[in-house]
């Protein structure tokens, strides 16, 4: 453009030169007023201010022309430009005129609309794209607003040549002499996505709702950023005050995470986990909860969020605390009898077997006391069942009391009880059977209002020896020293020796 104004500016200049010369010329050879050279340097004051004012004209003239091409050159390359950035857009873009008469359209709009070319929309009106009810729109709304705001922005269903409907975006805006520029796009895959997505979202929205159990997603700041009803009910809070939230914050009050936090592990180790937890609520009331965590994973394979799934397991607990009772309560009443609280004969005889094991695996020593009852038979035909209840119940709370811890009592049957004495030899056992016997004897039993009585034990002591495995064995031998005691006159201790080895009689 510089270069087009220097050459009309130069020939301006140029000109004037000419100028100059021909009326030098003219008044020499035409009107012999003098020599051409003294005509062309020699001049009156009139001639020369004729022949500077031409000169001068000539050369303005020729600065405005040079303006006026360097004006439209620019204008020119600029609509160049704009028509090379609309022709490569990707958009369609159209202008027309306020008859709405296409006056151009670039190539995307002509192939969004189904059109070869340009050329066969250009001279056309735009309601040739648009439905009846379409026009109506544009004609009651959107044309309102443009003289009102000058530019509307919007969605519309266009008609493609071949009768196709599609989805545009569509932005207008007025310009000169009521025309009007038209950019759309076609926004119809764009809609399928999004009707799609919301169609996924509400699908999942629906299962997500419908789960009963507490179910909530947590980002990697611990926020909650969906929880269903159920988890809302469990926290007696509403969804509202839940979501955006920090999980620790709002369920704990607690500015950092939960000890032994099963979110927290996820996030860590993109495992799922799971964990009972105890809840108290804030009205002091407590449940049990099964908590599981599984992470959802991002396309670097980190965890973005962690679906925590909260069931009610208090229920289940308690069940599994009855049923814990309940077993204890069973294995308590199978080895334990049930008017002197002692073992039964059956876990007597178990504990039995096991402690001879342990004294021939170890070479320890072990003794076994039987003893009965006095008389007993007597007192309950004397003064009924009732009585001999209360005497057995008696006599068994003495020896208990009497024993070591390691000491083992039971109930061997009637009003026969044994003792078993791990780790210790026959004469200890003769001194511990001798302690009991001497408690009892002290005891005087009130067995009516005016009626007392007196209780004694016989008791027969052996000891486990080396080469026995039988426990029939060693319970006769005991039985047997228990028999001794009472054809001595009762209320006494005897001792039965266990049979010597031939080493030991070595």
């Amino acid at each position: 453009m510089a270069k087009d104004e220097h050459k009309v500016i130069f020939f301006s200049v140029i000109a004037a030169l000419l100028i100059w010369i021909m009326d030098a010329a003219f008044g020499s050879f035409f009107s012999h007023r003098g020599t051409f050279p003294g005509l062309l340097l020699h001049v009156s004051s009139h001639e020369f201010a004729v022949r500077l004012f031409f000169i001068l004209s000539f050369i303005i003239f020729g600065v405005i022309i040079s303006k006026i091409l360097s004006r439209h050159n620019q204008v020119e390359k600029a609509l160049r430009k704009h028509l090379a950035a609309m022709e490569a857009s990707m958009d369609g873009m159209a202008i027309f005129n306020q008859n709405d008469e296409y006056v151009y359209v670039n190539h995307a709009y002509a192939r969004i609309n189904g059109y070869d070319r340009p050329g066969e929309l250009v001279g056309k009106t735009y309601r040739i794209l648009y439905a009846e009810k379409e026009l109506e729109k544009i004609d009651h709304s959107i044309v309102p607003m443009l003289q009102k705001k000058g530019r509307w922005r919007g969605e519309l269903t266009a008609r493609r040549k071949d009768g196709s409907a599609y989805d545009q975006e569509v932005s207008i805006a007025l310009i000169e002499e009521g025309g009007r520029v038209c950019i759309i796009h076609d926004v119809t895959e764009k809609k399928r996505r999004e009707e799609k997505q919301q169609r996924s979202e509400k699908f999942l929205t629906m299962i997500f709702d419908s789960i009963r159990d507490p179910f909530s997603i947590v980002d990697h700041n611990y926020r909650i950023i969906k929880v269903n009803e159920a988890y809302a009910q469990m926290r007696n809070k509403p969804i509202n005050d839940l979501l955006g939230k920090k999980c620790h914050e709002v369920l704990q009050n607690s500015c950092s995470v939960c000890e032994n936090c099963v979110v927290e592990k996820t996030f860590h180790s993109s495992d799922p986990c799971a964990k009972d937890k105890l809840l108290t609520f804030p009205d002091g009331s407590e449940a049990w909860v099964e908590i599981y965590t599984y992470p959802i994973l991002n396309k670097t394979g980190k965890v973005s969020y962690v679906i925590e799934y909260t069931r009610d397991i208090t229920d289940r607990r308690k069940s599994e605390t009855e049923r814990k009772h309940l077993i204890e309560k069973l294995e308590y009443l199978s080895t334990t009898d049930s008017l002197t609280g002692l073992l039964n004969r059956r876990a007597l005889i178990e504990m039995l077997r096991r402690e001879m094991d342990r004294a021939s695996r170890y070479g320890s020593e072990l003794s076994l006391i039987l003893c009965d009852i006095d008389k007993f038979k007597k007192i309950n035909d004397t003064y009924g069942h009732s009585a001999g209840d209360k005497a057995l119940q008696i006599v068994s709370e003495t020896i208990r009391n009497s024993l070591r811890k390691a000491d083992i009592v039971g109930r061997h049957g009637g009003d026969e009880f044994m003792i078993i004495a791990p780790e210790t030899s026959i004469e200890g056992t003769k001194n511990l059977a001798e302690k009991i016997r001497a408690s009892i004897e002290k005891i005087e039993f009130q067995v009516t209002e005016q009626k007392k009585i007196k209780l004694s034990l016989s008791m027969g002591v052996t000891a486990f020896g080396p080469t026995e495995g039988d426990i029939d064995t060693l319970v006769t031998r005991a039985d047997n020293a228990l028999y001794a005691s009472k054809e001595a006159g009762r209320n006494k201790v005897s001792i039965l020796m266990p049979p010597v080895s031939a080493e030991q009689a070595k």
